[in-house]
């Protein structure tokens, strides 16, 4: 059944049929298939136990087109109708409305029973517009057209709305009032559904306030308050989340309004975090892997200036320098204690030379028992104090591993880049080679291009 404005300007019309009619009933009908009738309301009302719909066909005559108005033999009435009344119908006849109408086929049904039958002949007589009735067939194909229009809008309304609060983003579309689904309704704190810009605007401001990144967040809307046509993508950092919000004009044109979508992005980029730890850390020690650590080193030497040259090769001041060092006798711990063992020693011995770096300074596993350290910004003074920090940090106290004391030494060999005209390969060679020397030399030392440091 309508309901609203439709129902009751259909009940009025079926009030003011059955008055020009003195019908006994008066039903209102549309054709909702091919072989299905719908009843929309009946004068007087009926306490319907009949079905809501009828299989039924809503008749064509020639006559309709002539008069609209079709006498009908009792037996054709859907039987719902004629067991389902107060009164025993004695005639039927039905007002078809179609032709007056552009969407829906419909029209009126009229019933008397044997003490109002008198009343049929002059209707069913009436040509053109000599009875009053006829008027209703425009009148009734206007309200199923007005009332189809609303039963699809509202179908189209009631699809888009639970499209719009079923999908997994947030969506906030600003027009004349903002309408908000329920992710967005979550996220900003706000009712789902029609809320007012102002309000929008507030639980805007208040949940960018809350974020890591609210500082930068200002800056990125900036556009916005000099362009109504901006497009702004950003990442909100809101609690233990992050919301990739793109806002932008409906249509090109801020005119038409604006749409925010927020997409909850966390464990997107917490993947894209892990897959890149992935490819630039060790496994097993957490300190950066060979590649990762050629990468950060060669950006840092392609982003320093000239270097003045020391006679005897060392750079006075601020430059930089590679230690390389490894664990001394490793194959041997592996051989008396096993791989597990081992791997423990060489995640306690990344532990303890990170621990004597400085920030900034790029620690790396470069294979095997094999580390490599990048020291920036340090004297020739400063380069050999750190790798004499790094023996000394592995010899200070055993390992512990699994309840049994490991001694552990390391060798060290120690470069200082030349010039700005040496490349990163040609440090590490030389590095390597000092490397080979303190363990040609005795192991549990350090060598630099101008000796042994002292034990």
């Amino acid at each position: 059944m309508p309901n609203g404005l439709h129902a009751d300007a259909i009940s009025a019309l079926l009030t003011l049929g059955r008055e020009l009619t003195h019908a006994s009933l008066t039903a209102a009908l549309v054709q909702r298939a091919a072989d299905e009738v719908a009843p929309l309301g009946f004068e007087p009302p009926l306490s319907l136990t009949l079905a809501p719909v009828w299989h039924w066909r809503l008749p064509v005559s020639p006559i309709v087109a002539a008069t609209g108005l079709l006498p009908l033999p009792m037996h054709q009435l859907p039987s719902q109708i004629r067991t389902g009344l107060p009164f025993v119908p004695a005639i039927a006849c039905y007002l078809d409305c179609t032709s007056w109408g552009e969407q829906v086929l419909g029209g009126l049904l009229f019933l008397w029973d044997s003490a109002k039958a008198h009343h049929v002949p002059a209707l069913v007589g009436a040509r053109g517009g000599e009875h009053p009735v006829l008027l209703l067939r425009q009148v009734y194909a206007r309200l199923l057209d007005g009332r189809e229009l609303a039963v699809h809008t509202a179908e189209s309304d009631a699809q888009f709305h639970d499209i719009f609060n079923s999908v997994p983003q947030g969506i906030v579309v600003v027009a004349a009032h903002a309408q908000v689904n329920e992710v967005a309704s979550s996220l900003l704190k706000i009712p789902v559904g029609q809320v007012e810009v102002e309000v929008l605007g507030q639980a805007m401001r208040a949940a960018r306030s809350r974020c890591y990144n609210s500082t930068a967040l200002d800056q990125a809307y900036q556009p916005l308050q000099q362009s109504l046509d901006a497009e702004v993508v950003v990442d909100w950092q809101l609690d233990d989340r992050i919301w990739r919000v793109d806002t932008h004009p409906i249509l090109r044109s801020g005119y038409n309004g604006r749409v925010w979508l927020f997409q909850d992005v966390t464990a997107q980029i917490k993947l894209e975090r892990m897959l890149r730890r992935e490819a630039s850390h060790d496994p097993l020690t957490g300190l950066f892997n060979r590649r990762a650590f050629f990468d950060r080193a060669q950006e840092y030497y392609q982003t320093r200036g000239p270097l003045p040259v020391e006679a005897d090769g060392a750079v006075p001041g601020a430059q930089m320098a590679l230690l390389m060092f490894d664990i001394d006798h490793f194959k041997k711990v592996n051989d008396t204690y096993g791989h597990p063992v081992g791997d423990q020693v060489l995640k306690e011995v990344a532990r303890r030379a990170q621990a004597q770096l400085r920030e900034g300074d790029v620690l790396a596993r470069y294979g095997g028992e094999e580390f490599i350290v990048l020291l920036i910004h340090c004297s020739s003074e400063v380069a050999r104090a750190a790798a004499e920090r790094l023996r000394l940090a592995m010899q200070a106290k055993p390992f512990q591993v699994d309840g049994v004391d490991i001694e552990v030494r390391i060798s060290v060999g120690l470069a200082l880049r030349r010039d700005e005209a040496e490349t990163l390969a040609e440090v590490i060679e030389r590095a390597d080679q000092n490397l080979y020397r303190a363990k040609r030399e005795g192991r549990n030392r350090v060598v630099d291009g101008c000796g042994l440091l002292p034990i």
